[in-house]
């Protein structure tokens, strides 16, 4: 295996998304307006719904579900890299309900945000690329 070459910080973002806007859609815009190409991702605040995944390893897809109530959002932790000339945002997420209940998982489009503070840190160097996983079906860094 070859030899990894270190990365090094660059910029860093605090800012709050837009109320309405898709979550997931809205760090990726944020990215490429700013022209971030890899880098690490937090969030916290609280959504007006959520769509997550959990990746089925036997079947090789994700399993989707939606949850139509609004939501606190504990803790969203993720990657930046590119996908298809486009930086494409990998997170995931810990959610709660009004009753504490948590839920959890892969964050997919369709999370509608209500109020949501994030954290970018660029990270620059080399950018990490994803690309389809023959294995896995999944888009992983080459």
């Amino acid at each position: 295996m070859a030899e990894e070459k270190p990365y090094l910080t660059g910029r860093t973002y605090l800012f709050k998304l837009p109320k309405g806007k898709d979550l997931l859609e809205s760090l990726a815009d944020f990215c490429h307006d700013n022209q971030v190409k890899c880098g690490v991702v937090s969030v916290v605040g609280c959504v007006a719904n959520a769509t997550i995944g959990y990746y089925d390893q036997a079947k090789k897809k994700y399993d989707k579900k939606i949850i139509n109530t609004p939501l606190e959002l504990l803790n969203l932790t993720g990657n930046i890299s590119i996908q298809d000339n486009r930086p494409m945002v990998h997170a995931h997420v810990t959610l709660a309900d009004n009753e504490y209940n948590l839920v959890g998982g892969h964050l997919l489009p369709g999370t509608k945000i209500h109020v949501c503070e994030a954290y970018v840190q660029e990270i620059v160097g080399e950018p990490k690329v994803r690309r389809m996983d023959k294995v896995t079906k999944l888009a992983l860094w080459n």
